[in-house]
C-alpha cells in the first residue's frame, strides 16, 4: 500500500467519508499545550508537550484516571492526555476495508498477520486495542484469536489509515507499508 503525504485537512476530510459501523475514532484539539504522558496519570513521565494546533485522534480505549490515549496526527507521537483538556470535534466510525492481503493458510486456526513497515519512518499500529511501535523495515508477525478486526496506523509525514475487517482463522495475510 502507497501513503500519500500528510496533509491534515484532506485527513480530516477523508476520515468524514467512511461509512458508520460500530467501533469509533474521535477527533479532537485542545485550548491549551498539554502534555503527552508514558501512562493514564500525573505520576508518569511527560514525553512531550503538544500545542493547541495539533489534530488529535482519541483512541477507543476505556479512561484510565481521567486520563485517555491520543495519538496527535502533526508529530505522529502517541501518550495519554488528561480527559477534561480536549475538546471533540468529531466522531467518526471505523468503516469496512480491505487493507490486509490474504497470504496463505496456517495450521494454527488463528489469523496470523505480518506488517511489513517498508518505510524508514517508525510506523504507529494499533489493533484491537493493543498498540504497536514498528521500527524502520521491521516486519512484525501477530497472531489473533479474534476474526473481526479494527486498526489505525500512521507514521510521521503518511496518511492515516484506519477501518475494520473481518478476517478468516486459520488464514494468514500480509500488509506492507510503503511510502
Amino acid at each position: 500500500m502507497h501513503l500519500k503525504p500528510l496533509n491534515i485537512f484532506a485527513i480530516a476530510l477523508s476520515l468524514l467519508l467512511y461509512a458508520p459501523l460500530q467501533a469509533q475514532l474521535r477527533i479532537g484539539t485542545t485550548n491549551t499545550r498539554v502534555n503527552f504522558r508514558e501512562g493514564p496519570g500525573t505520576n508518569f513521565k511527560i514525553l512531550q508537550t503538544i500545542d493547541t494546533s495539533n489534530l488529535l485522534v482519541v483512541l477507543p480505549r476505556e479512561s484510565k484516571n481521567g486520563f485517555i490515549e491520543v495519538f496527535d496526527v502533526e508529530t505522529s507521537s502517541r501518550g495519554y492526555v488528561s480527559e477534561n483538556l480536549i475538546q471533540i470535534t468529531d466522531t467518526l466510525t471505523f468503516g469496512k476495508q480491505h487493507f490486509f492481503e490474504k497470504s496463505g493458510e496456517n495450521a494454527n486456526g488463528d489469523v496470523e498477520m505480518d506488517i511489513i513497515n517498508g518505510t524508514s519512518l517508525t510506523l504507529y499500529f494499533w489493533i484491537n486495542k493493543v498498540a504497536y511501535d514498528i521500527a524502520p523495515y521491521e516486519k512484525k508477525v501477530l497472531i489473533l484469536a479474534d476474526e473481526e478486526v479494527i486498526y489505525f496506523s500512521s507514521a510521521p509525514g503518511l496518511f492515516p489509515v484506519f477501518g475494520k475487517e473481518t478476517l478468516q482463522k486459520g488464514s494468514t495475510y500480509v500488509w506492507k507499508f510503503t511510502r
